[in-house]
């Protein structure tokens, strides 16, 4: 491997600036995609439409796999953006739709809500929790529940 050149130098540099601009390529297609169908009423309008759309879905794949094989990771915010499935780039309302749900017990865990993410092209649901903090490991948890009853049982002493 070669030495960085500074503090602040990213290895593979030129790697994320391809997978950054395919996913900008992909993005702008389908923003075209979105225009065309607005403006489109003809009859061939279903042939102009998809051509974008599938241009788009191969620059999201060509960026998956150039990623994959370099082993560089993708942020959370970009991976959430794209279906595993069929490579299409979830814009909502337009290619996918969203919803919260919460299964539990009928809803009366406002905890366990999750956000349901459905892709309109293959039909794939990505869920996400939201606003579920996250449980503490189980050393800090007993840990905890020994320390609450000491601090209580030293206040009714103080009282007394």
């Amino acid at each position: 491997m070669a030495k960085q050149k500074g503090p602040n130098s990213v290895q593979n540099r030129h790697i994320y600036t391809r997978a950054s601009y395919l996913y900008q390529a992909a993005q702008y297609l389908s923003s075209q995609q979105t225009q065309a169908s607005t403006s489109d009423t003809s009859s061939n309008a279903g042939q102009s439409q998809n051509a974008p759309q599938n241009l788009s879905r191969q620059m999201l794949t060509d960026m998956r796999i150039v990623t994959q094989k370099i082993l560089i990771r993708q942020s959370p915010d970009l991976k959430r953006t794209v279906c595993k499935f069929c490579d299409t780039l979830q814009i909502e309302g337009q290619t996918s739709s969203s919803i919260v749900e919460n299964t539990s017990k009928g809803g009366r865990k406002p905890w366990a809500d999750v956000l349901a993410i459905r892709c309109c092209t293959c039909g794939h649901v990505k869920r996400f929790p939201i606003c579920a903090k996250r449980q503490q490991r189980r050393p800090l948890r007993k840990q905890e529940n020994r320390d609450e009853p000491k601090s209580e049982e030293m206040a009714g002493d103080a009282v007394t």
